[in-house]
């Protein structure tokens, strides 16, 4: 759409709308984002119904298998002592912190670590407490453990946490409910909430501003006789309004609760058309986690496999438990095999699942440990035993990082290798929360994204460490950096294909303060360090960090929670180097051109579907020959996938440098088309469905870089969709950054991707 055609039309809606827009703004609930912070500690007998009962037991008795590694048994830890007994106190503490350590086997992922960013120090002092000493110090009573929490007064609503999507489900009870919505929560007054987590992994209900939050609540199935893996949530201890809560380990996983002096509004959904085929195909395979695929029975989750040369595909249904993030490699079985296999984190459960690349079998499950988020190989470096790749899973819901032997630990059953992690490094226990992993270029070194430590942290695979203790380990966290922002899901490196490298520019998105963080890192022998640099205006904000929005563009520049951030190979002669921006909520990615030193010189953004999230780059054909490349890019809210041909964007740029750009190239170009309904659309257009420009969600967005958008499977009969409540803009007079509550579509559910063969530097 060109600029006098946008205008036209944001001035013919504006018209059509006239009073209607008043009245929907000011209707319009609002997200409180402002920080807060609750006024008291969480109650140790809710902290532990919600995080240690799941393994320990309701009295804390122990005597069952731990869910996050299920071949070990939770001891007892409640015990009632009268005298003090501080060895003890200090061992709970370090457990607490560091998860279990055993002499001679190194940390194991039987109890996830809790960093202060989920348990504060004075809770854990509280909960040592509780579960050491007999009242009136303490909660255990010899012989008869902990009580559980008291139960609020008044009528119980109960709200379970899935592992299939939409995720969160209310009992039906809430009767103020104008929708009788399961995934939208209103209450009466005298009503509270019973949160159950019957998914296999960590999560939390937690608002938008922190007021609110549950910490981790584990897996109530674990103890299925017992009573365990729930919180309770009255309404003081509520967000006033109609509010987004969500799991901070799972953005996307979201509810609404509503307080009684308030009322939800309805819902709308959106979605962007898609485009047809890329025109020209590339080369080798696309393999696609369709994580919320609905396999009928079981959890959910498949593999899809493309055929870049012609676009065809391979379903593999059945694996894991929400396959969210993968790579390839090789590894080697007990008897000496070795096969090139693709692993795959399943980040709403403890297991990674394991897929042979050559004959698309999917060869079983392992457990690595809780809300396993992240895979990649060392490039590189093989195994010195085995001769085959070396293989790390970044454990979000602890502070480790685990080692994996694939076709070894299937067979074992568990890790053969220990994680890495270490009990005092330079800034004592590692960072919590890793979620997103890249390698530097000589595969001794990784990145890692620490979600709720909002840090990124710099790791050896090779170094060795000790403590006073006389605990000690191979591989550990040498550096961390603060992001200058929130929530970073994701690692990315400016490789350089250069082995013998040790300075590198890295990067780390913030899905909770749209922007990108940059970082120099050096890997020097003694030296090793990550900071931070500033990225200065006009691409630089006040942080410092790429700015992904510009207010003061025309047409403006919006970007909604980024997620994935890849940069491209670089190897590549037929364009320079780019990175990918997914953002999962406002219908576009970013692509930045970087220096040659890693620092962004442009920035563009093109159309995508809504729920944009992971990004991986696979050999294009280029039309000026040389080696060029397509980002394949998910969408977790559409049932296709996105293709972006960075050789033609390397052109277009050129045209634009000499004003010779065709139109539709420009920003606000444009022409690709979003179908929204239901309550945004009346409020727009007067009618309950509407197809309208993507620029009037993306208003700077330009054409032609975007060449195709390839379909992917849909179980037959499923209509499912999940909420979601944000803020997006609307390009309208009146409008602009609006909250909706959004039905969005969660049949695929499609969020990682990686492209085989692997780019340089894997090869």
């Amino acid at each position: 759409m060109n600029p006098s055609e946008r205008n036209l039309f944001r001035a013919t809606v504006a018209a059509t709308i006239g009073t209607l827009a008043l009245a929907f703004i000011s209707a319009q609930p609002k997200i409180d984002n402002s920080p807060k912070i609750a006024s008291e500690d969480r109650d140790p007998a809710l902290l532990y119904s919600a995080s240690c009962s799941t393994c320990h037991g309701a009295r804390g008795g122990g005597g069952y298998f731990s869910w996050a590694i299920p071949y070990r048994w939770a001891p007892e830890i409640a015990h009632g002592y009268s005298t003090p007994q501080p060895l003890l106190e200090q061992r709970y503490r370090f457990a607490v912190r560091n998860g279990p350590y055993r002499h001679g086997d190194g940390f194991t992922n039987a109890m996830p670590a809790f960093g202060r960013e989920v348990i504060s120090d004075s809770e854990l002092e509280a909960l040592v407490r509780w579960l050491i000493y007999a009242p009136p110090i303490g909660g255990a009573v010899p012989s008869e453990g902990v009580p559980p929490p008291q139960r609020p007064n008044g009528r119980e609503i109960v709200v379970s946490i899935l592992d299939e999507a939409p995720w969160f489900m209310d009992d039906g009870t809430d009767v103020r409910d104008p929708f009788n919505d399961p995934r939208r929560v209103v209450l009466s007054p005298g009503d509270y909430i019973k949160v159950v987590n019957r998914g296999k992994t960590w999560h939390t209900v937690t608002s938008a501003n922190g007021f609110t939050d549950t910490g981790f609540i584990g897996y109530s199935a674990n103890i299925p006789w017992e009573e365990v893996g729930y919180y309770y949530l009255t309404i003081p201890d509520l967000v006033p309004g109609a509010q987004k809560y969500y799991c901070k380990l799972h953005p996307y996983m979201q509810l609404e609760i509503v307080t009684p002096e308030a009322d939800p509004m309805p819902l709308t959904r959106a979605s962007k058309v898609p485009l047809g085929l890329p025109p020209r195909g590339g080369m080798g395979e696309v393999w696609v986690g369709l994580q919320t695929y609905d396999n009928g029975a079981g959890p959910n989750g498949a593999i899809q496999i493309i055929n870049a040369a012609d676009w065809s595909s391979t379903l593999i249904p059945g694996v894991g438990n929400n396959p969210h993030n993968g790579w390839g490699g090789t590894a080697v079985d007990w008897y000496g095999n070795r096969r090139r296999v693709s692993v795959w984190a399943n980040w709403h459960d403890i297991t990674a699942s394991v897929i042979d690349i050559d004959t698309k079998e999917h060869l079983g499950d392992f457990p690595v440990g809780a809300a396993s988020a992240h895979v990649m190989t060392a490039p590189g470096v093989v195994d010195p035993i085995t001769g085959a790749d070396r293989w790390f899973i970044t454990l979000m819901g602890s502070n480790k990082v685990q080692e994996a032997l694939p076709l070894m630990d299937l067979v074992s059953g568990m890790p053969n290798l220990p994680p890495i992690s270490q009990a005092s490094g330079l800034l004592g226990q590692p960072a919590f929360s890793p979620h997103g992993i890249w390698f530097l270029d000589n595969g001794r070194y990784f990145i890692t994204a620490n979600t709720l430590a909002n840090t990124a942290s710099l790791y050896s695979t090779d170094k060795a460490w000790s403590d006073e203790q006389g605990r000690a380990g191979v591989g550990m966290e040498l550096a961390q950096a603060s992001t200058g922002g929130r929530t970073p899901l994701a690692a990315s490196v400016f490789n350089s294909g250069k082995r013998g490298d040790r300075r590198y520019t890295v990067y780390t998105n913030n899905a909770g303060t749209d922007d990108i963080s940059v970082y120099r890192v050096d890997t020097t022998p003694g030296f090793e360090s990550i900071v931070r640099v500033n990225v200065p205006p006009p691409l630089g904000n006040a942080a410092g960090n790429i700015a992904l929005s510009d207010p003061m563009m025309e047409p403006m520049r919006w970007a909604h929670m980024p997620i994935q951030c890849a940069v491209s190979p670089p190897d590549a002669s037929a364009h320079g180097r780019y990175m990918v921006v997914c953002n999962k909520a406002s219908f576009n990615v970013t692509i930045i051109a970087l220096g040659d030193n890693g620092m962004p010189e442009a920035i563009y953004t093109f159309p995508c579907g809504l729920g944009s999230h992971g990004v991986s780059f696979g050999r294009s054909n280029p039309v000026t020959g040389g080696k060029g490349y397509y980002a394949y890019v998910t969408n977790t809210f559409e049932n296709y996938i996105s293709v972006y041909d960075l050789e033609l964007l390397e052109r277009l740029r050129k045209l634009e440098r000499r004003g010779m750009a065709p139109a539709e190239f420009l920003p606000g170009g444009a022409q690709e088309r979003a179908m929204v309904r239901g309550h945004a659309a009346m409020m727009l257009t007067g009618e309950m469905e509407a197809e309208v420009p993507i620029t009037l969600f993306s208003p700077d967005a330009r054409g032609l870089v975007h060449v195709g958008d390839i379909p992917l499977a849909v179980a037959p009969g499923d209509a499912r969709t999940s909420y979601l409540k944000e803020h997006v803009m609307i390009d309208v007079p009146g409008f602009h950054h609006t909250v909706l509550d959004l039905d969005l579509k969660t049949q695929s559910g499609a969020m990682g991707v990686f492209c085989w063969p692997l780019p340089s530097p894997w090869r």
